[in-house]
Order: C-alpha cells, then sequence, then structure tokens
C-alpha cells in the first residue's frame, strides 16, 4: 500500500506542470523523462548490460532496469547506434499477485489522468493475446493519445497462472511514447 500511495503523490506532483501541458516530455517515470539521455541517468556500460531487442526489426533499442524505486521494473527504447541515447519510450511496470489489486490502481490513475489530460483523446481496449502461447491471458488498456500524436498506456496485463511460472506476473504499466516511436511500434506489431 505504501508503493501505491508513493505512485500516486508521484503522479500527482511530478506529472503536475504549470499549465497541465499535455508535452509526454514535461512527465516523468522514476525522475526520467521523454527526450531525456539515459546517460543522465545510467552509465553506458549499464545501459549496454541491460539492452537487447524485442523486434526483429532493431531499429531501437530496449533498455530495462528492476530495483528502481517506485517500479518494479523501468523500460526504454532509444534510436539503435544514438551514442546520446535519446530516450523515445518510456515505461514503469509495477507487479501483483492479484489482478483485481491491479485493476483498482489503474483506475485511480486512469481518474488522475482524466482530469490531467483533459485535451488528449481518451479510450480503452481489451487485448487478448495468442491462446497457443500464452493461454487464457489479456490485457485492459487505456490510451491518452495527444495532439502532438505522442500517447500515453496505461494497462493492466493479465497472465494465465500457468504463465506467471514462466516469468510472467500480472502487472500495471504505464508507457510513454513519442509519435515516432508509435509509428515504428505499429509498423513492427503487424
Amino acid at each position: 500500500m505504501k508503493k501505491f500511495l508513493g505512485i500516486m503523490v508521484l503522479i500527482l506532483f511530478t506529472f503536475q506542470t504549470p499549465s497541465w501541458s499535455d508535452a509526454i516530455q514535461n512527465f516523468q517515470i522514476e525522475g526520467i523523462s521523454i527526450g531525456d539521455s539515459a546517460l543522465d541517468y545510467f552509465s553506458e556500460e549499464e545501459i549496454n548490460n541491460n539492452s537487447g531487442y524485442w523486434w526483429p526489426d532493431k531499429t531501437y533499442t530496449q533498455v530495462s532496469f528492476s530495483g528502481v524505486e517506485l517500479y518494479d521494473e523501468v523500460f526504454f527504447s532509444y534510436k539503435t547506434g544514438d551514442k546520446k541515447y535519446i530516450i523515445y519510450s518510456l515505461s514503469g511496470n509495477i507487479y501483483f499477485d492479484n489482478i483485481n489489486d491491479c485493476y483498482k490502481e489503474q483506475k485511480k490513475i486512469d481518474q488522475e489522468f482524466s482530469e490531467m489530460f483533459k485535451s488528449a483523446k481518451r479510450s480503452s481496449a481489451k487485448y487478448v493475446y495468442p491462446k497457443e502461447r500464452f493461454g487464457n491471458s489479456q490485457s485492459k488498456q487505456i490510451f491518452y493519445d495527444f495532439e502532438s500524436k505522442d500517447g500515453i498506456v496505461l494497462e493492466c496485463k493479465d497472465w494465465e497462472n500457468k504463465n506467471q511460472t514462466e516469468g510472467f506476473r500480472d502487472q500495471l504499466n504505464i508507457s510513454l511514447d513519442t509519435k515516432q516511436f508509435q509509428i515504428w511500434l505499429t509498423k513492427v506489431s503487424n
């Protein structure tokens, strides 16, 4: 519960700007913002030791760190080969033992985001993962799309129990993505 209170405080004060601007570059996860250099937070060696490719198209390199303050894991992506390691996508995960706790937290954060991002287009969807690989796993997604074409996704991933023993755990994910990253992700996901 202490962690959830910390997240809500982080959301209320970290995301707040004088004009409640919709620019995702104004928002932070673990003190990190879109457009920052990852070198401001991690050494080049740490970045390289925690990086990989999650997609066959290697335009972006993905990096993950666990054991951070408020989130169980933080992920970011930068353009492969960029020696400044500029962040185009940034996510934080919080793991849950009970998916209903995730849904409750998602609802609280969604209410805050709805107040903060009044000019953003809000939509929601449910995604069912391929049954042959993930059983009855699914996610409940809430999207905030901005005029700039940048976006935020607030998602609860409900993994079927058998997947939890294979490294998959129910989780709340908050993702900040630039327009460029979203275009690329849509291309590689189809």
